[in-house]
């Protein structure tokens, strides 16, 4: 009798789990509920630094894979690696990281800090120009584009096609030593990255000759009003940051201090195998850890985890990132 009560019950429960995977599998539009909706649309995320208004434009990601990770941080080791990113609950199996830019309303000027890449050097990229529709702008309305750096994911926003011009009445600023390391050819052997990279920045800035304005690199150097250059050179000779300054608040953005945030700013004695000179990049990436640190100032950066606003602190003999909560006032 136990037997003929455990079976039956086992029957019964059995039926029971038919039943619920059933209604798992059951389409959608049987059981009233919406379908799924794919993928994020394109998003924005804006605050204010004294008059000054900042959004910032989520223009894709980036994967690399596992298996780059050695040239990618030529001073790590798996075993090195694996902690920094279980700490932070990484899910990735490579060195993924977003991509974004900053648009910078002073009241004066609307402009851009980077303005994305395109999806034909890197198919997750190229979503600036719709992030920044949404945001209630239009490319016709910027009048400044600021760079970094021309690498394809802060500068190919510029053109696709070297062609077309995406910022139609925009100025290009851009340090000299930067604009020469990429348009000059007795440059091209020290580019990490190859003719690709070379390529893809002469087409980037094609459109816009005769509205480019090279600076010198200079800190402090006031690019456009209330805009102030930082150079970081070593990721490529001409790499800049840039202060956003209005009624004694600010704002510190850069290009590529640190891509991996969870790993540089824990190592950030580590070298990069993509920079142009590795032992400058370590230099100016201290330099400017610890002038945030030191400051306490509101930062952002290109592949600075989205929403892209955050403050580094000191954690031991390196850094942290601290994510600033997205303002809705």
């Amino acid at each position: 009798m136990q037997d003929l009560a455990f079976a039956r019950r086992a029957t019964l429960l059995g039926a029971a789990a038919a039943a619920t995977l059933g209604a798992a599998t059951t389409p959608a539009a049987a059981t009233g509920v919406p379908p799924q909706k794919g993928a994020n649309p394109p998003r924005f995320q804006r605050l204010k630094v004294g008059d000054v208004e900042v959004t910032t434009l989520l223009d894709g990601a980036m994967q690399g894979q596992a298996s780059n990770i050695p040239n990618f941080f030529p001073d790590s080791t798996p075993e090195t690696i694996a902690p920094l990113r279980a700490r932070a609950f990484a899910i990735e199996a490579g060195l993924h990281q977003p991509v974004g830019a900053y648009l910078i309303n002073t009241g004066r000027n609307l402009a851009m800090i980077d303005c994305g890449g395109h999806s034909s050097f890197i198919p997750t990229t190229g979503q600036t120009l719709d992030a920044l529709r949404a945001s209630g702008y239009t490319p016709e309305q910027v009048d400044t584009v600021v760079l970094t750096h021309i690498h394809p994911e802060h500068a190919l926003g510029l053109s696709y096609d070297g062609v077309t011009r995406n910022f139609p009445n925009a100025e290009i600023v851009v340090t000299q030593i930067d604009h020469q390391f990429w348009t000059d050819p007795a440059m091209e052997s020290r580019v990490p990255q190859g003719q690709r990279f070379i390529e893809a920045a002469r087409r980037a800035i094609r459109p816009y000759q005769g509205r480019i304005r090279t600076t010198e690199m200079r800190e402090g150097l006031e690019v456009i009003p209330g805009v102030f250059m930082d150079p970081a050179p070593g990721h490529t000779p001409g790499h800049v940051s840039y202060r956003v300054t209005s009624q004694n608040q600010s704002i510190f953005i850069w290009g590529d201090i640190a891509h991996q945030m969870v790993i540089q700013l824990a190592r950030p004695r580590w070298r990069v195998g993509v920079d142009v000179d590795s032992a400058m990049g370590v230099q100016s990436r201290l330099r400017t850890l610890d002038l945030l640190a030191t400051e306490g100032v509101l930062m952002g950066g290109v592949h600075v985890p989205w929403p892209g606003f955050g403050r580094i602190i000191r954690d031991g003999e390196g850094y942290l990132y601290v994510p600033r909560p997205a303002q809705f006032t």
